[in-house]
């Protein structure tokens, strides 16, 4: 019986440490260097995208679903109705079909995972003990997982070849009512939900080793309940036809990505009815935690970017283990300043570029907050009142 874990420990020299650390720095060097664009970027896009959502949510039209307005053509509009595939979704391969927007077959097989666990120890003089547990363990996935990559893929060989694959099956043609729908605008419509047997037609004998365990699956195997590495199954989901809520451009009978006067695309697409300021005002707030997402993204890359400039200085000092982690952490501290610092800093002179009526009077504020501050001159202390002069001496 093979065993499912392994621990192996590797160790690693002060030379050895301090040249990976080098070659470390060069790839940090080039983070840190990168975050700057990165960041200025992300307020440009933040920027156009809220301009070309104000315009959307300024120009847009809400028309019917049928007929289609001559009168709207080239115009942003608004329209919510069910959204319908046609033909009859089918996979020819195992004889399913079902009405709806798409059809996908999940095809799985029970394979060896490998999962790798690593603790470092600092040693004395400035090397370092690296103990590296490997796991395996049995999971279904839907990808073929490569076990010559395994550290110890002898025991644990998955198979390579697989009978049938998964694969997605689409409608031919998307409408909503009498518009038809673009591949950009039919890539954002529709939810995966699982298929029952109920909807599907029947599971033929294309596949010998295939049997039906219910639900709408197919199992190759012994037993289901306790499956072995090689077995399979099959699985359906597909996307029903709903009604959606669209904002796109109408182009004669086609829905399409609407171009805002900047040249950003706007195209929204949310489940059920919801009315075109609804759609806008979530469309702003999710470009508003996409702009703090990357802001943040940017920051940390500057800050691990930086530390790694400055790695090699924490381990000449692993040369005594504790000094070596007492500057690590002092490294860590001031290169998380020093990025908090300069990645506002980039922000603002951004905000300047994009917005500077906004940005130049937030600068001037905080100048002029430093200069009012600076002025307070405190006010000297007061002196004690002088000391009366003691009494003269009783006459004798």
């Amino acid at each position: 019986m093979a065993r499912n874990s392994y621990t192996e420990t590797t160790r690693k020299g002060f030379g050895k440490r301090l040249t990976d650390s080098i070659g470390a720095a060069v790839i940090g060097g080039l983070m840190f260097i990168a975050a700057f664009p990165a960041l200025w970027w992300n307020e440009g896009r933040a920027i156009g995208e809220y301009r070309a959502l104000k315009e959307g949510a300024g120009a847009v039209v809400h028309v019917a679903a049928a007929p289609v307005g001559a009168g709207n053509e080239g115009k942003l509009v608004h329209v919510s109705a069910l959204v319908e595939g046609a033909p009859e979704l089918v996979d020819d391969d195992l004889d399913v079909s079902v009405d709806g927007l798409a059809l996908r077959r999940v095809v799985e097989m029970y394979q060896w995972q490998e999962t790798r666990d690593s603790k470092e120890r600092k040693t004395l003089g400035g090397g370092s003990e690296t103990v590296t547990e490997y796991k395996y363990e049995t999971e279904w996935n839907d990808d073929p997982i490569d076990s010559s990559d395994f550290r110890y893929s002898d025991e644990h060989a998955n198979p390579t070849e697989w009978p049938l694959s998964s694969a997605t099956f689409e409608a031919e043609k998307t409408t909503v009512g009498a518009f038809v729908l673009s591949d950009a605008t039919r890539a954002a419509v529709g939810e995966w939900r699982d298929l029952d047997a109920a909807k599907a037609l029947r599971f033929p004998d294309a596949y010998e080793q295939f049997r039906g365990i219910g639900s709408g699956r197919l199992f190759s195997g012994a037993d289901p309940e306790v499956p072995e590495v090689g077995d399979m199954r099959i699985r359906y989901e597909y996307q029903p036809e709903e009604t959606f809520s669209i904002v796109a451009r109408q182009d004669g009978e086609t829905l399409d990505t609407y171009t805002a006067s900047n040249g950003r695309s706007v195209l929204l697409v949310e489940p059920g009815e919801m009315a075109a300021a609804a759609m806008f005002d979530g469309a702003q707030k999710r470009n508003t935690m996409i702009t703090w997402a990357v802001r943040a993204g940017g920051m940390i890359a500057m800050w691990i970017g930086l530390a790694m400039v400055f790695a090699p200085i924490s381990r000449v000092l692993d040369i005594l283990p504790m000094l070596g982690t007492i500057g690590s952490w002092g490294i860590g501290l001031v290169t998380g300043l020093i990025s908090l610092v300069l990645s506002v800093l980039t922000i603002a002179v951004s905000w300047v570029f994009y917005r500077p009526v906004l940005g130049v009077t937030l600068i001037l504020a905080v100048l002029a907050a430093f200069l009012w501050l600076r002025g307070r001159k405190p006010a000297p202390p007061s002196m004690p009142p002088a000391m009366m002069p003691p009494p003269p001496p009783p006459p004798l």
